[in-house]
């Protein structure tokens, strides 16, 4: 399943005419737009509206494992980038909390990354922009979908519709920059689906087990169990081999904070040591 959100009726028509996707009509809080393998919702314009649509989203059908979240919308941009332009998100900033959020991008593709930052207003002057792009929505989505779904299977694709300060867009305008860029949207989709299947069999049976075995041994935290999950798919991606050599760090059961802490760093040393 494809789960996608967009914050305007506008920005979604593109991908709703391109899927032939039919709205759902038993939905009683917002629009929705499905297929048989496909579920788009409208979530409004805000970080905090994009946050509880998405999360309504994907709480009325939760993700199975191969199933990816993505955000398609515009953005604005620094002065020097081109209008029409569409950018898978590597880096989110939030304007208001300062926190930044790091979509953990795995799989090949051709779309150029670029980071984005979200504000609670619309912004007039670059001068407040420290990142390259800017939206308000993109870090309510992401905190949002990180709850249903690992952060691998989550994607913003952002297309370029003004610089600040300088450019004006119309409703016309985001409907033909993201009809311009649909294929685009697609193919990136089509790449991810694919990624997301593999990864759900990239763990053989003896793999998961080892994992499951560390976890206990270090007591771990739901958190830290996504940190070493997700460096042992860093590991996977990157070298091909398999992760049984962790047999072989000698694990026991651990006491104390300390010594989960060392057997802890102890293991991601080896996963991220460079081939």
């Amino acid at each position: 399943m494809v789960y996608i959100s967009a914050s305007m009726y506008v920005e979604a028509k593109p991908i709703i005419d391109y899927y032939n996707l039919k709205k759902d009509v038993d939905e009683r809080y917002y629009q929705v737009f499905k297929s048989d393998n496909m579920r788009l919702i409208i979530t409004g314009v805000g970080k905090v509206n994009c946050a509880a649509a998405t999360s309504h989203l994907l709480a009325k059908i939760p993700p199975d494992d191969g199933d990816i979240v993505v955000n398609v919308g515009i953005c604005g941009a620094k002065d020097g980038f081109q209008i029409g332009t569409p950018y898978l998100i590597n880096k989110i900033k939030d304007a208001s909390t300062g926190r930044d959020y790091y979509p953990d991008i795995l799989l090949n593709h051709d779309l150029k990354e670029c980071s984005i930052e979200t504000f609670d207003k619309p912004l007039s002057s670059q001068e407040l922009l420290e990142e390259e792009l800017c939206d308000m929505e993109s870090s309510g989505f992401y905190v949002s979908a990180s709850k249903y779904v690992e952060q691998h299977r989550i994607f913003l694709i952002k297309v370029v519709s003004d610089r600040v300060g300088i450019d004006t867009v119309s409703k016309d305008d985001v409907l033909k920059l993201i009809q311009n860029n649909v294929e685009k949207i697609d193919a990136f989709i089509k790449s991810a689906e694919e990624f997301a299947k593999v990864d759900g069999s990239f763990f053989k049976k003896e793999e998961l087990e080892l994992m499951e075995k560390i976890f206990s041994s270090l007591k771990l935290t739901k958190s830290l169990k996504e940190i070493l999950y997700k460096s042992c798919l860093h590991y996977k991606v990157r070298t091909g081999d398999d992760i049984l050599f962790l047999e072989n760090i000698g694990l026991s059961d651990v006491n104390n904070k300390r010594e989960r802490k060392k057997y802890f760093d102890l293991i991601i040393s080896y996963l991220e040591k460079e081939i």
